[in-house]
């Protein structure tokens, strides 16, 4: 006996780790398609999708999210392989002990069952609920350490955690709310049953005349038949819990891209005649329209640049063509073929964007300047990095192309990102490169760098920058200038400044009017003191030495 009792404890043991362990391979295979999954549904929407989230919740939908579906997937396999088999073999019992009075506790069935749905509603609602406090908290942590240095600068630290203890008090309700029915369940359950059982056995001893041994015998029995279902009860809680959960994730899952390549999409050949926006007009909401009307051609190999105050458009406009975000009426081409009509692949593989905000993984110089396209050798690297004038700065560091650039490239200065990001648009040799205030946050030093290295590609493809530092335009071929949105002006730099137009404002707040007139060969007052002080203005509109202004002039020159 003691030996058929070890092996019994053991088989069950053994039983119970194996059970276990493909439960959790099975959960852990699951939560990792869907991790996958989701990370690829996060790269394939478009970034109209990202406006109006949060990243930190969607942070939380991949993690918090998922660790809840990564457990309690686990615990559901084996409650519904383990209880229903324990469940069965006391019920074949009792049926043949007395099938009448078995029948009769199956009365109480429909008000289980009652108890089971009501619960589980409740479950599956406050775990959502659980689920967008937790984004909330999550989203908190991530927006408060990309902003770290701003709180430390306005000593903002108690009220940030203020802030968050607001947000993680609405978490511990939300949980608490979960709890109460979450685990109210089994001793409802209990009661039901209490209030039942002594009934049973009433009948059984009055009408069927089973013995005490043989009631005692039956309400073991039923015992062992309740505790499964009780727990099959309780694993229908797990399973709303789950639904809450994966309620949030599909619910990315099932989003489809606005932007995507429609039927019949063909690859765009390599750009060699126009860019034409065609009464183009666009609107991140309905009925707001950023840009209205917009018409206008760019030829290949020009230089052109777009200027105007802030909110005018300029970048919006400059989104539209690699098709981040679809327009709302007209029309965009390149060489003739809308571009709603080719590939997106063979799209933006054909233009090279450099942004104000420099976005760098933390990771080497060599891998962020190849990011572009990895199958470039490292001679092509070079070549790119020294086009950006970027080459020297980068073998004056300790590791040279292998130097860690830190998280978000903080361990380079803004002008070093600047060209690494230049290098990384240069390396995928595209035939439209833009430039969106790439370099509004240099210095003088640094915007000189990246100037030249922008000047060294004139000529050699299409060139569409977008400032608001005017110096940073002075060898543009054409100049649009934007407004509310729409066109006001555009023409060559001296054309812009006879007009005495929208941008002669521009470029007198920035230049001063002195210089102005002196840019359009006029006399202004008081410009020979100025020019006997070698005084001018510089980007700012303060004053400064005159190099600023005399470069403007031999440009003006064509010198």
């Amino acid at each position: 006996l003691t030996l058929v009792a070890f092996v019994s404890v053991f088989i069950k043991s053994v039983t119970t780790y194996l059970g276990g362990l493909s439960a959790a391979a099975f959960s852990n295979r699951a939560v990792k398609s869907l991790r996958i999954d989701l990370f690829a549904q996060f790269i394939s929407l478009s970034p109209g999708f990202y406006h109006k989230r949060k990243a930190g919740e969607l942070i939380a939908r991949s993690t918090a999210d998922l660790a809840v579906l990564q457990g309690l997937i686990a615990e559901v396999l084996l409650g519904l392989i383990e209880y229903p088999l324990s469940a069965l073999v006391f019920l074949i019992y009792l049926f043949v002990m007395n099938l009448k009075l078995t029948l009769l506790v199956f009365f109480v069935v429909p008000l289980i069952a009652l108890l089971v749905r009501i619960f589980g509603k409740k479950v599956k609602k406050h775990s959502f609920r659980v689920q967008e406090a937790t984004a909330e908290v999550t989203s908190a942590y991530h927006e408060t350490l990309l902003c770290l240095k701003l709180v430390h600068g306005f000593f903002m630290g108690k009220r940030e955690v203020k802030r968050f203890s607001a947000l993680a008090e609405n978490l511990y309700h939300r949980i608490m709310h979960w709890n109460r029915w979450q685990l109210g369940l089994g001793p409802m359950m209990d009661s039901v049953v209490f209030l039942v059982m002594p009934g049973v056995l009433i009948v059984g001893k009055v009408y069927f005349h089973h013995s005490l041994g043989e009631l005692m015998a039956m309400a073991y029995a039923f015992s062992r038949v309740y505790r499964p279902v009780k727990r099959l009860a309780l694993v229908n809680n797990q399973i709303k819990t789950l639904q809450g959960a994966t309620q949030r994730v599909f619910g990315i899952m099932g989003t489809v891209s606005d932007i995507r390549d429609l039927p019949g999409a063909v690859p765009l050949p390599r750009h060699r005649e126009t860019i034409a926006f065609d009464k183009v007009s666009f609107g991140y909401s309905p009925g707001d329209p950023v840009l209205k009307d917009v018409s206008f051609c760019l030829r290949q190999g020009e230089m052109v640049a777009f200027v105007g105050s802030t909110g005018a458009g300029k970048s919006t406009l400059l989104s539209l063509i690699p098709r981040f975000y679809d327009v709302t009426e007209g029309k965009i081409s390149i060489d003739g073929m809308d571009i709603r009509d080719v590939t997106l692949k063979s799209l933006r593989r054909q233009i090279g964007v450099v942004n104000q905000e420099i976005l760098l993984f933390n990771e080497t110089i060599q891998y962020n300047i190849g990011y572009g396209d990895p199958e470039k050798g490292m001679a092509a690297i070079i070549a790119a990095a020294k086009a950006a004038h970027a080459h020297d700065f980068i073998m004056a560091q300790p590791d040279g192309y292998q130097t860690m650039v830190g998280d978000q490239g903080s361990l380079l200065s803004g002008g070093q990102r600047q060209r690494i990001a230049i290098a990384r648009a240069i390396l995928i040799d595209p035939a439209v490169l833009m430039l969106d205030e790439a370099a509004s946050a240099l210095d003088a030093e640094s915007e000189g760098r990246v100037q030249k290295a922008i000047e060294g590609l004139k000529g050699t493809r299409t060139i569409v920058i977008v400032a608001h530092r005017l110096s940073t335009i002075m060898r543009a071929d054409r100049i649009f200038v934007l407004e509310a949105g729409r066109i006001v002006e555009s023409g060559t730099l001296q054309e812009l400044l006879k007009l005495n137009g929208r941008f002669r404002q521009l470029h007198d707040m920035q230049f001063g009017k002195e210089h102005g007139a002196r840019s359009t060969g006029e006399q202004g007052a008081g410009s020979r003191e100025n020019r006997a002080k070698g005084v001018g203005y510089s980007t700012t509109g303060k004053k400064g030495v005159s190099t600023q202004w005399r470069s403007t002039k031999n440009i003006l020159s064509g010198a």
